[in-house]
């Protein structure tokens, strides 16, 4: 029988386990989503000859509740009225602005603005190197355990819904995969890690996935 990916032991639940192994090269590199899963058709002409566009310096929280059950995961979906990614499941978070000093004060300040949750009831456990998703976006991922007393406020214009998930179901590595998509006839391949009805999918799956392989690590 295989050992559980998280261990209920409060001396080495998650955050203890986490800050052991967040600073790790491993997980502070610079990972390219697209050409990390595929590397067949990251030079084929059809993408090779697009023009990159120009990275968008962006960051988001991984906000972690101590419930009764479990630590649980807290995802957005995004409200139908934004310009990009709009209907799909995420985290808080947004570009870093001129007055966020690090990715962690954007990170804090954009949970705070989408979802109500104030900055003091943030206690940051550490972040991951820069993910860059498939639109030219460069995020930070910020790990956060959120106060279990903060509730929730959201911003309609982003945010369409929240909701948890059980953090242990993410340590699963048997609950993430890669999905075929499929881009003017061009098929390639995103990360994957539903939840449920919850189709999450992309940056978000793939940020999951560090999330994991840190966990289990």
């Amino acid at each position: 029988m295989s050992e559980p990916a998280l261990i209920p032991d409060a001396a080495d639940g998650w955050r203890a386990r986490l800050e052991r192994t967040i600073q790790h090269t491993e997980f502070q590199r610079e990972r390219e989503l697209f050409q990390e899963l595929n590397p067949d058709i990251a030079t084929h002409p059809f993408f090779a000859n697009r023009p990159r566009p120009k990275l968008k310096n962006a960051a988001v929280l991984i906000p972690v509740i101590e419930r009764p059950s479990g630590p649980s995961v807290v995802l957005t979906v995004r409200s139908s009225e934004m310009p990009t990614h709009a209907g799909q499941i995420g985290f808080p978070g947004g570009r870093i602005q001129a007055e966020d000093a690090t990715p962690v004060d954007a990170a804090v300040r954009e949970t705070e603005e989408e979802i109500g949750v104030p900055r003091g009831a943030v206690s940051v456990v550490g972040s991951f190197g820069v993910h860059i998703g498939g639109i030219g976006f460069a995020v930070t991922p910020v790990v956060g355990e959120i106060d279990p007393n903060a509730a929730f406020s959201l911003c309609p214009r982003e945010v369409a819904e929240v909701f948890e998930a059980p953090l242990a179901h993410f340590t699963d590595l048997d609950n993430h995969g890669v999905e075929w998509r499929e881009f003017d006839g061009r098929k390639y391949r995103m990360f994957s890690a539903p939840y449920g009805d919850y189709h999450v999918w992309g940056l978000t799956a793939g940020i999951l996935k560090t999330l994991a392989d840190a966990l289990n690590t």
